[in-house]
C-alpha cells in the first residue's frame, strides 16, 4: 500500500491544440492540505477535474491509495469536490442540504440526525439548520456546502477557489476556519486558488502551476524567499518583486552587481555560488529590501519618487534611479511625495539572480 493517498503521475490533458495540464507529477499524504496556486487558465481546475474523474487524462495516470483509478468513474473514487458556486438546494433547509447525501445512501434517520448535528457543531452552523439558503450569509452557505461534503466521509476533498466570491473579511475568517477544520478532522484537502496570501495562510505545501506545468512545490514562505525561477518569483508576493537587468563585475577589489548607477556589493559566498563566466543576469529584489531614506546614506545613490501608493500599514513607493526603476515598501507612517529626491540602497544579502534566457534562479 502506498504511503500517499493521491498520486498524479506524469498527467497531461489537451483540448485539441490547447494543453491545459502538461506532465504534472504530484503526491498527497493522508491528512495534508496542498494548495494549487496559479493564475486563471493555469490548469488548476482541470487538475481537480482529472482527480475527480470528471475529465480523463490524455496521458499519465491517477492513483488513490495505491490503486490506479485513471479509468474509474467519479462515483467510484469517493471524493468530494466543492466549487465556488456551492449549488445548495434552494428549497431545502440547511439540515436537509447536509443530510441529502446520507438520505440517498439510505442511512437510518437516527444516524443521519446524529451526523448532521455533529458536523454542524464543528462548522458552527447549528443556528441555521432550520432555515433556507436564501437567508444564509456567504460564509454560512460555504459551511453548509462543506458540511454536506463532509458527512459523506470521502477519501479527500477537492476545493476549487471556494472563497473567491466572498468579501475580503469573510475570506480571511473562512480560510482560518478551513485550516482549523482540516486539522481537527484530519482530512486531506487539495485546494486551488490564484491568491498567494490564501495559499500562505492555508497550505502545508504549495504547488505553483503556470501554463499547465508544476513550476515549484514547496512551503509558501519558501516560494517567496527562494523561488525556483523568475515566473514563480513574479507571481508570489504583493507588491511584485523588482526584476531588473544587472551586470556582475568588481569594484575596489570586491564583487558587485551594477543596477543602473547603483553598485550593490555581493558577498564572497554568494559570488562563489554564481556560475563562472556569467556577467549579465536578471536581478530580483523584493520591495521590502529596497531601502528609501530622505537623507543621504552610506552606499546609497540619489533617486526620485515617481509614485506613492498607500497600502494600509505599508506604503509602496515607485523610485526612479539612474537607469533603473524600483518599487519599495516602507512603514506606513513615513511620508514621501511624488518627485521628492531620496537616497536608495539595497539589502545586498537578499538579492536573487536569474538566468537571462531560461529564467531559472542561479547562485543558490
Amino acid at each position: 500500500m502506498s504511503e500517499n493517498l493521491l498520486e498524479i503521475r506524469s498527467v497531461s490533458k489537451s483540448y485539441g491544440k490547447t494543453v491545459a495540464v502538461d506532465g504534472l507529477d504530484l503526491a498527497l499524504r493522508p491528512g495534508s492540505l496542498l494548495v494549487l496556486l496559479g493564475p486563471a487558465g493555469a490548469g488548476k481546475t482541470t487538475t481537480l477535474r482529472l482527480v475527480a474523474g470528471l475529465e480523463a487524462p490524455s496521458q499519465g495516470s491517477i492513483w488513490l491509495e495505491g490503486h490506479d483509478v485513471t479509468r474509474w468513474q467519479p462515483n467510484q473514487r469517493d471524493l468530494a469536490m466543492i466549487f465556488d458556486n456551492l449549488a445548495l438546494y434552494p428549497n431545502r433547509t440547511g439540515y436537509e442540504n447536509i443530510a441529502f447525501p446520507m438520505r440517498l445512501a439510505g442511512l437510518p434517520r437516527a444516524e443521519i440526525d446524529q451526523k448532521v448535528k455533529a458536523i454542524s457543531s464543528v462548522l458552527r452552523i447549528d443556528h441555521i439548520l432550520g432555515r433556507l439558503p436564501a437567508t444564509f450569509s456567504g460564509g454560512e452557505r460555504q459551511r453548509v456546502a462543506l458540511g454536506r461534503a463532509m458527512v459523506r466521509e470521502p477519501r479527500m476533498f477537492l476545493l476549487d477557489e471556494p472563497l473567491s466570491s466572498l468579501d475580503f473579511m469573510l475570506r480571511i475568517e473562512l480560510r482560518t476556519e478551513l485550516k482549523r477544520l482540516q486539522k481537527e478532522v484530519g482530512k486531506t484537502f487539495l485546494y486551488a486558488t490564484p491568491d498567494y496570501t490564501e495559499a500562505l495562510a492555508l497550505g502545508d505545501m504549495v504547488c505553483v502551476i503556470l501554463n499547465g506545468k508544476a513550476r515549484q512545490l514547496a512551503p509558501a514562505q519558501t516560494l517567496y524567499d527562494t523561488p525556483a525561477d523568475r515566473d514563480v518569483a513574479r507571481f508570489v508576493g504583493n507588491p511584485p518583486i523588482n526584476l531588473v537587468r544587472g551586470e556582475l563585475g568588481r569594484a575596489e577589489g570586491r564583487a558587485i552587481v551594477r543596477l543602473g548607477a547603483l553598485n550593490v556589493p555581493i558577498s564572497a559566498q554568494a559570488e562563489s555560488r554564481l556560475p563562472s563566466g556569467v556577467t549579465q543576469v536578471e536581478v530580483g529584489i523584493r520591495p521590502e529590501n529596497v531601502v528609501v531614506q530622505k537623507q543621504a546614506a552610506s552606499g546609497a545613490i540619489l533617486g526620485r519618487v515617481s509614485d506613492v501608493e498607500p497600502l494600509g500599514m505599508h506604503t509602496a513607493l515607485g523610485v526612479d534611479l539612474q537607469g533603473a526603476s524600483l518599487t519599495a515598501t516602507i512603514a506606513g507612517e513615513r511620508e514621501f511625495e511624488e518627485n521628492q529626491p531620496v537616497s536608495v540602497s539595497i539589502v545586498a544579502e537578499k538579492l536573487m539572480f536569474f538566468d537571462l534566457i531560461t529564467g531559472r534562479r542561479i547562485g543558490g
